[in-house]
């Protein structure tokens, strides 16, 4: 009965140590164009979870991404349903953007930065032992047109009007 009690006792804690481990926050460093993979794995049912993860792009762009999550496969595998990818900037709680789309999401018009998106959802399952999400995520840079005008256009622009006064000029003169 002892080593019974005992093996119950070490069976509870580990199942406490993976449950406490659910959520999960993360670093993805300097999202690029080819793209980061993030996800979590689950081995007790939750009935809401909130993954954290950090990232930042070196230029104004648009982060886009999918993601894939498990269903039932004849109770081999838990339920992960996400409901929302959510996008904050650096470390404010100010909401830029919420993605409620099943497999893919775009945030669009972010300037160079830090931001941190959050996953939301839920997992659930009977007698299945694990289930998990993944996804990719990736940022393209938009290309940022100049303020000022080129110098080459400033005398391009200078030489037509100064041909249209002239023009202009030469019809008078007649």
């Amino acid at each position: 009965m002892n080593t019974l009690t005992r093996l119950a006792a070490v069976a509870l804690t580990a199942v406490a140590m993976v449950s406490s481990a659910q959520a999960k926050t993360d670093s993805l460093g300097t999202l690029t164009s080819t793209g980061t993979t993030f996800g979590n794995t689950f081995y007790t049912n939750v009935t809401s979870f909130t993954d954290y993860y950090t990232f930042s792009i070196a230029d104004p762009g648009t982060v886009s991404g999918t993601t894939v999550d498990t269903s039932y496969i004849l109770f081999f595998t838990k339920d992960v349903v996400l409901d929302s990818l959510t996008l904050t900037a650096g470390g404010s709680s100010t909401v830029i953007q919420k993605d409620t789309s099943a497999n893919s999401f775009t945030f669009s018009g972010l300037a160079a930065g830090n931001y941190t998106m959050a996953v939301t959802g839920s997992v659930s399952g009977l007698f299945s032992s694990y289930g998990s999400y993944s996804g990719t995520i990736k940022a393209v840079s938009s290309p940022v047109s100049s303020a000022a005008p080129e110098p080459a256009d400033l005398a391009l622009t200078l030489v037509g009007l100064a041909g249209v006064g002239y023009m202009v000029r030469r019809r008078a003169a007649r």
